[in-house]
């Protein structure tokens, strides 16, 4: 449902930072939306079951279903496509994430979407999966070892949601099977089986200090990691 918002929307907004944005698409007599899982996974300690999303001067309010696995929109989301008098079968829509479960979303576009141009996450999209991409300084310990790989918790969680073990491709060599272990607790951190991490890093003679850019180019399909090096210069 929308209503006014209470605030002008210049206020609400002016102290807070875009942390990123998604797109999803509206589906004609599809009572859901599908959210990006990167986007589920990466912000899901600090989502609210409900979303405030503002837009022009009106507030939506939203509810997710709270899942990893299939993360979607669900109540309030057939009332968005009344509100804004759709058309057509499929409208792209732009949320801009401000953190703690607060949205502005941008005026949708009056022309109609077509599934080539569907963000890849999306089940009904044709297009070819978006790579998943992070980035290590690699770093020694006080011994002098190199440091363990540990990931960030919701990266960790997500690459876990597809695969335990994975092959690392170097620009010199590739790693054998490698296991993603879990720290103990709850709460516990995912990292990487840490003999196999320091047998890729001496193969390709990566040294402290540089710059590793990972890539999954289909993350879905393939536990292959591609692992290129920026070096440093000394």
């Amino acid at each position: 449902m929308a209503t006014g918002a209470d605030e002008d929307i210049n206020t609400i907004m002016a102290s807070r930072l875009q942390k990123c944005i998604f797109t999803t698409i509206h589906v004609k007599d599809v009572p859901f939306g599908e959210i990006d899982p990167v986007f589920a996974h990466k912000y899901f300690d600090e989502l609210g079951r409900v979303w405030k999303v503002y837009a022009g001067n009106d507030l939506h309010l939203l509810t997710w279903n709270q899942s990893l696995q299939q993360p979607l929109i669900t109540d309030g989301w057939t009332k968005l496509r009344e509100h804004f008098n759709f058309q057509f079968q499929y409208h792209e829509i732009n949320f801009v994430y401000y953190g703690d479960s607060m949205f502005y979303m941008l005026l949708p576009s009056t022309e109609s979407c077509p599934p080539d141009e569907f963000p890849s996450f999306h089940s009904l999209s044709t297009k070819v999966p978006e790579p998943l991409r992070f980035e290590i300084v690699l770093k020694d310990n006080s011994n002098g070892f190199r440091e363990e790989l540990i990931f960030d918790k919701w990266l960790g969680d997500y690459i876990t949601s597809f695969h335990h073990y994975l092959v690392l491709e170097g620009p010199v060599e590739e790693s054998p099977l490698a296991e993603i272990i879990q720290t103990p607790g709850r709460n516990g951190v995912r990292k990487l089986e840490y003999q196999a991490w320091s047998k890729f890093c001496i193969d390709n003679y990566f040294s402290a200090g540089d710059l590793l850019k990972f890539t999954f180019f289909n993350i879905a399909k393939s536990n292959r990691v591609d692992v290129d090096v920026d070096r440093i210069v000394i």
